[in-house]
């Protein structure tokens, strides 16, 4: 099992991100998510921290896939990769700062576009794939890092494990 989860939560055409305010990545924007606890499901871990880091319930998070990465030629790390879907008025006061970073809604071509910096470097490889529900079947998107470096990406079938055995996996 991976030890981490991150989710995108979607209001028409933005996400709610969160420039985190300590590493790994500080100062870039990110999904929101966390580590899995002891015996937490990756699915009941993501309803878990969304709730600890927005205030925002989510019930019915749908699984996009894995995001993995071999950081400097160490064994791979990874996450689980939800999305949601989220109301008008639970995006309220933002942006917002927490105890984890500043929350606040990003334009989906913001996140994407070629000239941005200010995003965690793996983001736009995996993005568009895992929020567009309609073409792409989940899968495991790998990068491998040289120190902060983003030197090499692909996308991986993953394991032949049904997305239900995987979100209920303890």
């Amino acid at each position: 099992m991976l030890k981490y989860t991150i989710a995108f939560l979607k209001y028409e055409d933005k996400v709610l991100m969160i420039n985190r305010q300590k590493s790994p990545w500080q100062g870039a924007w990110n999904g929101i998510g966390g580590k899995l606890e002891a015996g937490e499901s990756p699915t009941n871990c993501i309803i878990r921290e969304v709730w600890e880091e927005t205030g925002i319930g989510i019930n019915d998070p749908v699984f996009r896939g894995l995001v993995t990465w071999n950081p400097d030629h160490e064994p791979a790390q990874g996450m689980y990769v939800f999305i949601a879907n989220v109301q008008p008025e639970e995006l309220i006061n933002l942006p917002r700062a927490t105890r984890e970073g500043i929350l606040e809604l990003k334009s989906v071509s913001w996140l994407l576009s070629e000239d941005n910096f200010g995003t965690v470097p793996s983001l736009r490889f995996f993005m568009e794939k895992v929020l567009d529900v309609r073409h792409e079947q989940p899968a495991d998107y790998h990068c491998t890092f040289n120190g902060d470096d983003l030197v090499h990406t692909e996308i991986r079938n993953l394991p032949e494990m049904t997305t239900f055995e995987l979100m209920e996996q303890k």
